[in-house]
């Protein structure tokens, strides 16, 4: 994710100096397009993650062997540090929705 902040940084600096080509909006579109993409396969990744916690949670109480508890633990673990970078991979998504809605030069009308 550090990558993804010096890029949000970067476009927040030519957005300022007001110095980006008009394929600038199409490049940042077409990253937020790729970012809707990373969250759906994190999103499924993450569910099937939560599953396998539940499924070997429930195996633990049922049958209580120490394979089974080690699995659990590891699913735990697993399942925590996905959900803080899920979290983080949202929060990087709104940002580049905010900065493609509120920056964005309206189109100039054709004459």
């Amino acid at each position: 994710m550090r990558g993804m902040t010096e890029f949000i940084r970067d476009h927040e600096e030519r957005l300022k100096k007001a110095s980006f080509a008009g394929d600038f909006w199409e490049f940042h579109r077409h990253q937020i397009l790729f970012l809707q993409h990373e969250r759906l396969v994190h999103l499924l990744v993450m569910l099937f993650v939560l599953l396998a916690f539940l499924a070997f949670l429930i195996l633990f109480l049922v049958f209580q062997t120490i394979l089974l508890f080690s699995a659990f633990l590891l699913c735990l673990v697993l399942s925590i540090f996905y959900i803080l970078h899920y979290f983080k991979l949202e929060n990087t998504v709104i940002k580049w929705y905010f900065i493609y809605n509120h920056h964005q030069v309206p189109p100039q009308p054709e004459f």
